[in-house]
């Protein structure tokens, strides 16, 4: 498992700076936050998350001075594999059978699903 442990209010910054796709300064990265998630917090509140990230290699402050710019040192897809893993960890043993066979219910899946997971299957074998 991993020791990738983000709060809620990291993973709304980080979607944030995800979405902008090139750092930021810190007026621009809580404009773009308050836009995105309607949220209305203080700049000492987004001051401290950032502290906070930065201690955690999650995000990183690049250039000098007054108007430093933000940047994640995680991507999207990271985070979610790393999500993913965990999850499947601690829910199906590591087992994606098993959490197959959990999603699925006990229900036959018709064709063209089980073409698809065939497929993957191949694909993931060739790797």
């Amino acid at each position: 498992m991993s020791d990738l442990h983000i709060t809620d209010g990291e993973l709304e910054i980080l979607e944030t700076l995800w979405e902008k796709d090139e750092p930021i300064i810190f007026g621009e990265l809580l404009e773009a936050f308050h836009t995105r998630t309607k949220k209305d917090w203080k700049k000492q509140t987004m001051n401290t998350f950032l502290f906070k990230m930065q201690q955690k290699k999650l995000v990183e402050a690049v250039g000098g001075g007054r108007f430093k710019k933000y940047k994640p040192l995680i991507t999207k897809e990271q985070y979610t594999i790393e999500v993913s893993k965990d999850f499947l960890d601690k829910n199906y043993e590591g087992s994606v059978s098993k959490m197959l066979s959990a999603l699925n219910g006990g229900e036959k899946l018709d064709k063209k699903e089980v073409d698809a997971l065939k497929k993957l299957l191949e694909e993931w074998e060739k790797e």
